[in-house]
């Protein structure tokens, strides 16, 4: 997903885009610091995995986000002369239809972008920023009940030694490290990149990434199209995108609706990433269609959520 940290995702077609994370935005590493040098220089896979409706999955946060909005809007209206109530109500039924996948809802690039699009005409980025971090301090101190996708921590545990497991979110660094301990992955991790802002901060990493290794030994996973995949497919990476909604938003290697569905696409990327790109193309599919090469049909790639009016400023 996406926050002031990571921009979390779409919001209704039409609305205009929200300025992005500038370029050479800070990148925040986490331990072990040694990670990073050792990542470079080594010539193993690299396997990226976006934070929020990746590796760490549930709707608490966002409803989270959405009730912190509220008690913003509610404490800034000294005056009295906003109906905050109506306002809560209506976000509240129109959240509920995006995350429940009500048939006829507005498309948003995920449930952060949804709260921020559907209170758009009332909040500020200002006030969105306040009540973003208010939920990252709720999350890191362990009120939000989150959890690791079912296996994820059996898959991470395979690669160990093969691959490298990095985790790269827009993200602030609150709430992410004790959050991997929480939902059981603390020690799967071998490095953190926090506040990367995604999609401009790949332009600094992955040119590093790819300084001693094939573009094809790099896989991409995430859940947002133009922030997690983009960019690494544009430079030769194999990617996995997380489609939940089926927004189909853009073109992977593989789609899957949760990441378990794309679990045994990373244990063969992994076991061969040359021949995985190769017979594999990064085509429009389906969730949980693999995409090779003989696939027929390709669907207009132009058709993704537009950008939402406001949204965090760490949108992931």
């Amino acid at each position: 997903m996406t926050s002031p940290a990571e921009a979390h995702r779409s919001s209704p077609t039409g609305a205009a885009p929200a300025p992005e994370t500038a370029p050479g935005a800070r990148v925040q590493l986490l331990l072990p610091p040694s990670a990073a040098t050792e990542i470079v220089a080594d010539d193993r896979p690299v396997l990226l995995l976006d934070f929020d409706g990746t590796v760490c999955v549930g709707d608490e946060p966002v409803w989270a986000y959405a009730d912190a909005v509220i008690e913003v809007l509610r404490t800034d209206d000294t005056a009295g002369t906003t109906d905050v109530d109506a306002i809560a109500d209506r976000l509240t039924g129109a959240l509920s239809d995006y995350l429940d996948g009500t048939p006829g809802r507005p498309t948003f690039l995920d449930g952060y972008t949804a709260v921020a699009a559907l209170v758009g005409d009332i909040a500020d980025r200002g006030q969105l920023d306040r009540a973003y971090l208010r939920s990252r301090a709720a999350l890191a101190e362990g009120v939000i009940t989150v959890s690791a996708p079912p296996g994820l921590d059996d898959l991470l545990r395979e690669l160990q030694g093969r691959v490298w497991r990095m985790l790269v979110t827009n993200a602030p660094v609150d709430g992410v490290t004790s959050t991997l301990s929480v939902i059981g992955l603390d020690g799967l991790i071998d490095a953190t990149l926090t506040d990367a802002g995604k999609p401009h901060g790949w332009a600094q990493l992955l040119p590093e990434l790819l300084r001693h290794r094939p573009a094809a030994t790099v896989m991409a996973v995430g859940d947002i199209w133009r922030n997690d995949i983009a960019a690494p497919l544009a430079a030769g990476a194999a990617t996995a995108l997380i489609d939940r909604f089926g927004h189909r938003a853009g073109p992977a290697h593989v789609t899957g609706r949760d990441f378990s569905e794309l679990y045994p696409a990373v244990r063969e990327w992994a076991a061969d990433p040359a021949s995985f790109v190769s017979t594999r193309a990064p085509l429009l599919s389906h969730p949980t269609q693999p995409n090779h090469p003989t696939q027929p049909n390709r669907p207009d790639l132009t058709a993704r959520p537009d950008q939402p009016a406001q949204s965090p400023t760490h949108q992931e």
